[in-house]
């Protein structure tokens, strides 16, 4: 068993839904069985694309942290956890230099916490609600972007200029509809405007709020 604790450890779970592993099943549950299990409900699993690498690490270290904290108990203050996870990485039988390399990154990782707050890159990111309206979205990250700033900027004077920006930003790679499309899907929110302003489809202040939103859903994925 030691010789597999180093490759146990230094792994990460992936949240996928069930009907991508259904395949899996086949062996161990029944046909009546495999029909009974909700497909759309999201379950972690463990594969090749979870193990921990030298290469991944930097990409991939936030999340096993995370992960790491979250098998003990709740009670326990942050510090409290990291110095117990100090004391099981220090515990755990290295067989290969790269698992060496990754206990010497993980041991430097979590000092360094110990003298500062807590990351935000560790904080769970927002849920991202399923997309309502196909004809308009081409995803959910398309829809929850929509929504963010369809909150900040339904209150704002002069619609057309927020929106025509937005109907831009999410042109290329959110939105399946064309301009009058979003018109009248916006009419349904009771947001009234006469046209896309063709002057918003440049880059201008709007940018930056657009970016941060959408960098919060990318990490979200």
């Amino acid at each position: 068993m030691n010789k597999t604790a180093d490759f146990s450890f230094f792994q990460v779970y992936i949240d996928t839904k069930a009907s991508n592993i259904i395949d899996d099943f086949k062996d161990v549950l029944t046909e009546d069985e495999i029909k009974k299990l909700d497909k759309n409900k999201s379950i972690r699993i463990r594969n090749n694309d979870s193990i921990l690498t030298t290469d991944n690490w930097s990409e991939l270290k936030d999340i096993f942290f995370s992960q790491r904290m979250e098998t003990y108990n709740s009670s326990y203050t942050p510090n409290e956890k990291i110095k117990l996870e100090l004391e099981a990485l220090e515990k755990l039988p290295i067989n290969k230099t790269d698992y060496k390399i990754l206990k010497e990154r993980y041991q430097k990782y979590l000092t360094n916490l110990t003298t500062q707050s807590l990351p935000k890159e560790i904080k769970k990111p927002d849920k991202i609600k399923k997309n309502r309206y196909i004809e308009i979205f081409k995803n959910d990250m398309g829809y929850n972007i929509f929504l963010d700033l369809h909150n900040i900027y339904k209150t704002k004077p002069k619609p057309q200029a927020y929106y025509s920006f937005l109907f831009y930003a999410l042109d290329k790679d959110y939105l399946v509809c064309s301009g009058s499309d979003f018109i009248i899907f916006l009419s349904k929110l009771n947001i009234h405007i006469d046209k896309i302003d063709s002057r918003q489809s440049g880059t201008n202040k709007k940018r930056d709020l657009f970016n941060s939103i959408q960098d919060k859903y990318l990490k979200a994925q």
